[in-house]
């Protein structure tokens, strides 16, 4: 396998990890458990840093403003799809929809005030 396939494929198991982790994170908190939770999330962000070291590494963030401003458009883009979605579906679907919609917006909105410091 070329590194450069291994690296993605990496990556994406590193990212669904992350997401697993923080899920199991939630269920934890919700039974009481909260060292197991804290442990868990702790567990995702070294599973993320891995990732992204990766990343880092391999050079897939060559022009900082030029990736900050794709960002930008792909937060929009997901906000709108998310509320799209949202409108197709019943609770609690259309309640998560628009609450990941909102948070794409103000990811958005957070990028353009670090783009406008670089």
């Amino acid at each position: 396998m070329k590194l450069e396939e291994y690296l993605d494929m990496w990556t994406k198991g590193e990212a669904y990890e992350i997401i697993e982790y923080l899920a199991a994170a939630m269920v934890a908190e919700e039974q009481g458990l909260s060292e197991v939770a804290q442990a868990l999330r702790t567990i995702a962000l070294e599973e993320a840093s891995h990732g992204a070291r990766a990343v880092k590494q391999a050079g897939w963030i060559k022009d900082l403003r030029e990736y900050i401003e794709e960002r930008i458009r792909e937060e929009k883009e997901a906000a709108v799809k998310r509320h799209e979605e949202a409108s197709h579906h019943e609770e609690p679907w259309k309640t998560l929809f628009e609450f990941t919609a909102r948070d794409e917006e103000r990811h958005a909105r957070m990028l353009e005030g670090l783009l406008k410091r670089l």
